[in-house]
């Protein structure tokens, strides 16, 4: 590498710092008391402050789960016709895999869905309703069973990967309002057998939910945004937490400002294992696109390279 590249990266990576201690994902109200235009919306949400956007109508009425794939793609799974769908994240218009609804081939009924990407870039999806895993196929959105039927002995709502690593977070409450014994808790869970393994209890600052979203962020950072419900209280301000995956223990970082938040979004799968004589993107200096500094940063390269380019020809 030269010299006026390692200035450049310099610059980028420098500003880029201050952008991974402010994270933020995606996530969709699937219920709640807002007006009918309010309701199914992709929002983003800052999950250090709880402060919310509404991007836009997804155009399903029950969509419970978002994973971002390893290109980016924002994928989402319905709930009230078991459809996988790609969200557009500058809309949050929907649009379902394959061009059919339905298309998860599963009965229609309630699954409580949630799904993340693996590194090798396999869309997993869990039920817990069904206490079960899946694989997606991104070009038809079929599921595939993994393991046997009910092989988590658990109902998970939310999955979250890391490296080889798949964590997922317990129901809280089932769709009656009624406690639920294998929640709330953090599991490790076992791929290839679609076995869940207890890490602990979440802990006592998490308040009374049903569903929840989880994901880890692009440092490693595990998150989870919750869809609460308490006795006589159904419409709740989603919780906002971090939580350790070593212990379960879930720290409350603030409420958000929407009621009905289930999934949660924030990056795709990190700490993956890269191919002999490949890097990772972790290598890459990092673009903070979502810092007000990030503009700044692009335009200040661009402006650096071409004056090099140009003194470089005058030489």
């Amino acid at each position: 590498m030269n010299f006026r590249a390692a200035i450049v990266i310099a610059v980028l990576v420098g500003l880029s710092s201050p952008a991974s201690a402010q994270p933020y994902g995606y996530s969709v109200n699937s219920r709640g008391f807002l007006p009918d235009d309010q309701m199914h919306l992709l929002w983003r949400v800052d999950l250090a402050t709880g402060a919310t956007e509404a991007i836009g109508p997804t155009g399903f009425d029950k969509m419970e789960a978002l994973a971002l794939a390893p290109d980016g793609t924002l994928y989402g799974a319905d709930d009230a016709l078991n459809t996988l769908v790609t969200v557009n994240t500058n809309s949050g218009f929907s649009s379902p895999v394959g061009g059919i609804t339905t298309n998860m081939g599963v009965p229609l009924q309630n699954l409580d869905l949630g799904m993340t990407f693996a590194c090798d870039g396999t869309l997993l999806v869990v039920s817990a309703a069904q206490q079960s895993l899946f694989s997606a196929s991104l070009e038809t959105g079929l599921l595939s069973r993994i393991g046997d039927a009910g092989s988590l002995g658990v109902p998970i709502t939310g999955i979250a990967a890391r490296g080889n690593q798949l964590y997922g977070i317990g129901q809280g409450r089932d769709s009656t309002d009624q406690l639920v014994t294998a929640a709330p808790n953090l599991y490790r869970i076992d791929r290839e057998s679609a076995s869940a393994e207890l890490i602990g209890p979440l802990g006592p600052a998490v308040a009374p939910y049903v569903n929840a979203g989880l994901d880890f962020d692009a440092e490693g950072r595990l998150w989870a945004l919750t869809d609460r419900r308490d006795g006589g209280q159904p419409n709740l301000f989603s919780q906002i937490l971090e939580i350790d995956p070593a212990s379960g223990q879930a720290v409350r970082v603030i409420d958000s400002d929407v009621v009905g938040f289930e999934s949660l979004a924030t990056a795709p799968a990190g700490a993956c294992t890269p191919a002999i004589g490949a890097g990772t993107a972790e290598d890459l200096p990092m673009i903070p696109v979502n810092h007000p500094f990030a503009l700044f940063a692009l335009i200040l390269a661009m402006v650096l390279i071409a004056g090099w380019t140009f003194h470089a020809q005058r030489r």
